[in-house]
């Protein structure tokens, strides 16, 4: 028996010591609740829950994100209802004033009604937004501007019509009609500057009548009234209107479709010079693409309609480009490009996003803009232009609807991947607390005994005192 070195209490203390490492460890994922507390506890282990949590992160975030958009959408649509309720109005004013028991005056109040809608209407695409982004301006669009905007300048398009420039050329400019009346007979006006003639002017069938007394300002007046409620714009060669002056009509609407007519008392005519009117008619826009559409950019099947200073061009898959001309003919190209819609990032990695479009709601790209509800007949164009509205916002409501049926299906999806990459990353870095446990009482119980077994293992060399003592 050797007392330098005790080597039976030498190995009961390794064993203890490796007893007291074990229950450390299991106190520890016990009291954290993980089996991986450190790289060293599973080092292959530690690296794939690491990904597996951004993953999951991910994809909550991404699941946020997506009721994020949804909550937009929904903020777009309810401003796009309202919008609808507003063309409904139109549509049924333009109905109401189609009649003919309604006179002028009438049908004026019917058109400050329209006006104050389509200032509404436009004041809901300027300032509706969510967290501080316009959402019915057009920002949320596609980027689509003209290399020269005199030519010709973007109005709307589809969803269809991808980035790209696409190329053609103006061939005639759209014009007005413009009516050049002869001078004012000599003694129309007398030397009190009071019309000497009495009778009606009808211009675009809205009629008005001019009594003898009536002053240079009043005939003027009355004249340019009438013009108002038919679009056009009156002109004379000289203020106050007086003999030898002349009268200029201008449409104020483009293309051929707006013509300028002019009826009344004979006499009345020939003293104003409006018997001898000089007629110069609109024109429509013209355009031309390339022979071969694909290097102009457009669809192979594209077709070009113009009317006014507007051209649309339309292609299968529902493809429309609108603009609208405006100075000298020359070629032009309209550039689109990638950016500008809102992208949603509905994934946890890159590249997972879904794009969101809405287009520009407006009453210009509604073509309210062009209504006229002082005459009949611009009444009767009125009901067609409320009902193209009416469609276009149905389809915008109709696609935002889309996106958000959409997302409500990503966020299912979402939920089950997180759940399940989840249920994956648990099993690999939770601790089994049940396991753990019963760890616990088998270390708890070995590291008793060891330190029992180291106490009597010190307790050996006493024996060899009574050796010693013979």
């Amino acid at each position: 028996m050797r007392i330098n070195h005790n080597i039976p209490a030498l190995r009961a203390l390794h064993q203890l010591n490796r007893s007291n490492n074990k229950l450390d460890t299991t106190l520890e994922r016990l009291s954290s609740g993980l089996r991986i507390n450190r790289a060293a506890d599973d080092a292959a282990g530690l690296a794939i829950t690491q990904k597996m949590d951004t993953q999951v992160r991910g994809l909550e975030q991404a699941n946020r994100n997506a009721m994020d958009g949804i909550s937009l959408i929904q903020t777009a649509e309810g401003a796009l209802s309202e919008v609808h309720a507003m063309l409904q109005r139109i549509r049924e004013l333009a109905v109401q004033v189609s009649n003919g028991t309604y006179d002028a005056s009438d049908r004026e109040a019917v058109q400050n009604e329209v006006e104050q809608l389509q200032t509404e209407i436009q004041r809901i695409s300027n300032d509706t937004e969510f967290n501080e982004m316009k959402l019915l301006n057009g920002s949320i669009d596609r980027r689509a501007f003209s290399s020269d905007d005199t030519v010709a300048e973007i109005v709307s398009m589809s969803d269809t019509v991808t980035p790209g420039a696409y190329e053609f050329e103006v061939t005639q400019e759209a014009t007005q009609t413009d009516a050049v009346g002869g001078a004012i007979v000599g003694g129309f006006f007398d030397g009190n500057n009071e019309a000497t003639i009495s009778g009606t002017v009808n211009i675009n069938g809205e009629q008005v009548e001019i009594n003898v007394g009536d002053t240079a300002d009043d005939v003027f007046g009355k004249l340019r009234d009438i013009c108002e409620r038919v679009d056009i714009t009156l002109e004379s060669s000289a203020t106050p209107l007086d003999n030898g002056e002349d009268l200029t009509l201008t449409h104020n609407k483009y293309g051929s479709a707006y013509e300028i007519n002019i009826t009344g008392t004979s006499a009345l005519l020939t003293g104003l010079g409006l018997d001898a009117i000089t007629d110069t008619p609109g024109e429509d826009m013209a355009v031309v693409i390339d022979a071969d559409p694909n290097v102009s950019g457009f669809p192979a099947d594209v077709t070009v309609d113009t009317s006014g200073n507007e051209a649309v061009f339309r292609a299968s898959n529902n493809f429309e480009l609108r603009v609208a001309g405006g100075g000298d003919a020359n070629p032009v190209t309209i550039n689109i490009l990638e950016t500008g819609p809102l992208n949603l990032q509905i994934g946890a990695n890159e590249g997972q996003f879904m794009e969101v479009r809405i287009q520009e709601i407006s009453p210009k790209t509604l073509r309210l803009t062009e209504m006229n509800l002082t005459t009949v007949a611009g009444a009767q164009a009125a009901i067609t232009i409320a009902d193209e509205a009416i469609t276009t916002v149905s389809s915008v409501r109709a696609k935002l609807g889309a996106y958000q049926n959409r997302l409500e299906h990503t966020i299912a999806n979402l939920q089950s991947a997180g759940e399940n990459m989840t249920a994956s990353l648990s099993r690999i870095q939770d601790a089994d607390m049940a396991y753990e446990m019963a760890q616990f009482t088998q270390q708890n119980i070995i590291q008793q005994a060891g330190t029992s077994m180291l106490a009597q293992a010190n307790q050996r060399p006493q024996s060899l005192l009574q050796l010693l003592q013979g």
